[in-house]
C-alpha cells in the first residue's frame, strides 16, 4: 500500500513550531522588560517632580506663613482653599478651620461680603467675580473690612488662578493692612490744616493789629498796639513801606498810644522804620507818646532824632495836614 506524502506531513507535527513559539515568548518578554524599564524611568521622573513640587509647596507655605499680610485662595464658589497663618490668626482660628468655608460663614458682615450700594461698598464677592470672569488682576487701594468689630483698611490685590487648560478656577488674594498708616496720614493732614489755620489767623491778627490807614492825600497812619517783638517789627516795616508806595504818601504817622511797654528793641524798630521811609522820601511822625513812655525813652537813651514827635495822634494829623496845605 502506498502512503501519500501529504498525509505524512499532516500527521507529523512540524519540527520548527516549538522553536518559533519560544522565540515569540522571548520577544514578548523582552518587550515587557523594556516597557518596565521605561515605566521605572517615568516613575522616577514623576517621583522627583513630586518631590520638587512638595519642596516648592513647602517654600511657598513657609513664605506665606511668615509674612504679616493676609494671603488666601478662594474657588469659584467663594470657599477658601488656602489661608496663611496671619489671616487665620486675625480671625482667631486655625487654618484648617477656615478651609471649605465662605466669608459669610466666617462671620464677616453681609455688607462687606455682598456689598451695600447705599454705603458705596462693592463687596468681596463682586470683586472676586470680576477677577474670575475677566481673567485680569484687580488692585483695590482702599478695601474696607470689619474685623472682630473693628473697621480695617487694606491695600488688596486679587489675581486669577488658572488650570492646565487655561480655565480660571479661583482667585489669589493678598491684603496689606494700612489702617495705622491711613490714621497717621489723616492725623498729619489734620495737623497741617490746623497749623495752616493758625498761621492764617495769626496773619489776620497781625494785619488787624498793624493796619495802615490813609487819612488824607499823601498821609497815612499806622496805629501800633500791644507788644512789638522781632517778627512783628519786620511786619510793621513791610506794611509801612508797602503802604507808602501804594498811597504815594509823603507823611506817615506811627501812633504808639496802644504800646504800654517800650524798650530798646521797640525803639530800634521805630528808628529803622523811619530810616527806611525816608529813603522813599517820606517823613515819619511818632505820635501818642505818654509821659511814662517819654521817660522810658530817655532812660534807655533811645535816639529818635530821625523822627518828629507829637503827644497825640490828633496833633500829629493836624501837623501833617498843615504841612500839606
Amino acid at each position: 500500500m502506498t502512503t501519500n506524502q501529504s498525509d505524512v506531513e499532516s500527521a507529523v507535527p512540524h519540527s520548527n513550531e516549538p522553536y518559533t513559539r519560544i522565540l515569540e515568548l522571548e520577544r514578548r518578554i523582552n518587550d515587557l522588560q523594556q516597557q518596565m524599564l521605561r515605566d521605572a524611568v517615568e516613575l522616577e521622573r514623576l517621583r522627583a517632580r513630586a518631590n520638587d513640587n512638595e519642596r516648592a509647596a513647602g517654600i511657598l507655605r513657609a513664605l506665606a506663613d511668615n509674612i504679616p499680610d493676609w494671603v488666601f485662595v478662594k474657588d469659584r464658589d467663594h470657599r477658601y482653599c488656602f489661608v496663611n497663618q496671619s489671616y487665620a490668626a486675625s480671625l482667631r482660628r486655625e487654618p484648617d478651620d477656615i478651609l471649605g468655608k465662605n466669608d459669610i460663614e466666617l462671620g464677616f458682615p453681609e455688607y462687606n461680603v455682598k456689598g451695600d450700594p447705599e454705603r458705596g461698598i462693592r463687596g468681596f464677592w463682586a470683586d472676586d467675580r470680576q477677577v474670575m470672569e475677566s481673567g485680569e488682576p484687580l488692585v483695590i487701594p482702599r478695601d474696607i473690612a470689619t474685623l472682630n468689630g473693628e473697621e480695617h483698611i487694606f491695600f488688596t490685590s486679587k489675581l486669577p488662578l488658572k488650570d492646565a487648560q487655561g480655565g480660571i478656577w479661583g482667585v489669589l488674594v493678598l491684603c496689606h493692612d494700612v489702617t495705622e498708616q491711613n490714621a497717621a496720614s489723616e492725623a498729619k493732614r489734620r495737623s497741617i490744616e490746623h497749623e495752616a489755620l493758625i498761621a492764617a489767623q495769626q496773619a489776620a491778627i497781625r494785619e488787624l493789629s498793624t493796619p495802615l490807614i490813609p487819612v488824607a492825600d499823601g498821609v497815612v497812619v499806622m496805629p501800633i498796639i500791644g507788644t512789638v517783638e522781632s517778627t512783628r517789627a519786620l511786619q510793621i516795616m513791610e506794611t509801612l513801606l508797602t503802604g507808602i508806595t501804594q498811597y504815594r504818601a509823603h507823611t506817615a504817622l506811627l501812633d504808639i498810644t496802644g504800646v504800654k511797654i517800650i524798650d530798646t528793641q521797640i525803639a530800634a524798630a521805630l528808628v529803622r522804620a523811619a530810616q527806611s521811609a525816608r529813603l522813599l522820601g517820606t517823613d515819619v511822625i511818632l505820635t501818642g507818646i505818654s509821659p511814662e513812655v517819654a521817660q522810658t525813652l530817655v532812660h534807655i537813651g533811645a535816639d529818635l532824632s530821625a523822627l518828629k514827635t507829637h503827644s497825640s495822634l490828633q496833633r500829629g494829623i493836624a501837623y501833617a495836614l498843615q504841612r500839606q496845605r
